[in-house]
């Protein structure tokens, strides 16, 4: 059941998630345009052995136990990513630093190898390769003054970079779009979370507590902005519950208002989507038929009569409550208005209580 109801939100949202989207993507566009292209050039090293210092077979033995010892090639990493060294190599290439500011240099050992890799990033894909290589033969210099005993060597030299490592747009909208989706879904669910207690309280604004029907403040409302000059068929209907009204003050609140509500429940059964239904006052609701001609009217405010006088079993007390209703109803007559629609309804109704049938409709041909 929740699934379905984050997925309605999710329905309700999809613009929210489409914009989102969009703007992601189009923002790393933009992003991508305007940011300067960094690339990667990369050379590896490889630590082994000296063969100059290694005689016998135990020597070897001793060296490759020794070499194991991660501190060893760890030591050589750090000697790659040691500043000394690459700023004696920026001055051998006559680099001033501040020209390197956009450059970054990280020496990594791989795991469970004796090989380290050096890795140069900056906006000059040359530079980036002459870099690789000077950093790691000025290294590989160095390290030969500690370490006879082993070996730095270069395995992989760096090559010039054709492609960009960053931006790349093609990937980078994939990530947006995702990412994008993720936020929009979020946006959507926070969205119809928090407008659905506003929702919920205009509605409750709009309705009766007891009936859960129109209140009459809303129902005047939506009778007095109804647009009586562009429709031709129109009615308005009251329903009186003549028998509620021995019990009304005597029923407990619950009792009272579980009646009520079944009522207006019937009503709404019996009607189309359209139809507006309000609780008028203690014992009447009041119905609005658009599109509905009088006689239509008096067939569909028949069923409801039916409806309605099927008796009602109180829980208080197990007697059957019979509502008896008595319904009038008034057609739309050419210049009408809402006042003189109620008017001519209250009539209706005050007929309606001396006929045997319980109902009368006041035509819109008729005259009171």
């Amino acid at each position: 059941m929740e699934t379905k109801l984050y997925f309605r939100m999710i329905q309700r949202g999809w613009w929210i998630i489409l914009s989102t989207a969009l703007v992601a993507i189009i923002a790393t566009l933009v992003t991508s345009y305007f940011t300067t292209p960094i690339y990667r050039a990369t050379t590896r090293f490889i630590l082994s052995p000296s063969a100059a210092f290694v005689t016998g077979g135990n020597n070897v033995l001793n060296s490759l136990a020794t070499l194991d010892k991660r501190s060893i090639i760890t030591t050589y990493a750090e000697v790659l990513n040691s500043p000394r060294i690459q700023g004696e190599t920026f001055d051998l290439l006559q680099f001033n630093e501040s020209e390197l500011k956009d450059y970054s240099f990280s020496a990594i050992v791989l795991p469970d190898t004796n090989i380290i890799e050096f890795v140069v990033e900056g906006p000059d894909p040359n530079t980036d390769a002459l870099l690789a290589n000077s950093i790691g033969q000025r290294a590989v210099e160095y390290v030969q003054t500690l370490y006879q005993v082993y070996d730095l060597s270069q395995l992989d030299p760096a090559v010039t970079p054709i492609t960009p490592t960053s931006p790349q747009p093609i990937r980078d909208s994939g990530v947006a779009l995702v990412v994008g989706l993720a936020i929009g879904v979020m946006l959507a669910l926070v969205r119809d979370l928090l407008q659905s207690p506003i929702v919920n309280f205009m509605k409750q604004r709009n309705l009766d507590e007891m009936s859960l029907a129109l209140n009459r403040r809303s129902f005047d409302q939506r009778l007095s902005e109804a647009s009586f000059g562009s429709v031709s068929d129109f009615s308005l209907c009251m329903v009186h519950l003549e028998g509620l009204g021995d019990y009304i003050h005597v029923l407990p609140q619950p009792t009272l208002q579980t009646i009520l509500r079944h009522v207006n429940q019937i009503l709404r059964n019996q009607l189309r989507g359209n139809d507006l239904v309000g609780r008028w006052n203690e014992l009447d609701f009041a119905v609005m038929l658009s599109e509905t001609r009088g006689d239509a009217a008096m067939y569909t405010m028949g069923r409801v009569r039916t409806a309605l006088s099927v008796p009602i079993k109180i829980d208080v007390s197990g007697e059957d409550l019979y509502l008896n209703p008595l319904i009038g109803i008034a057609e739309y007559r050419v210049g009408d208005t809402s006042e003189s629609l109620v008017k001519n309804l209250q009539w209706a109704l005050d007929v309606a209580k001396n006929n045997s049938n319980g109902m009368h409709l006041l035509k819109a041909t008729e005259s009171i």
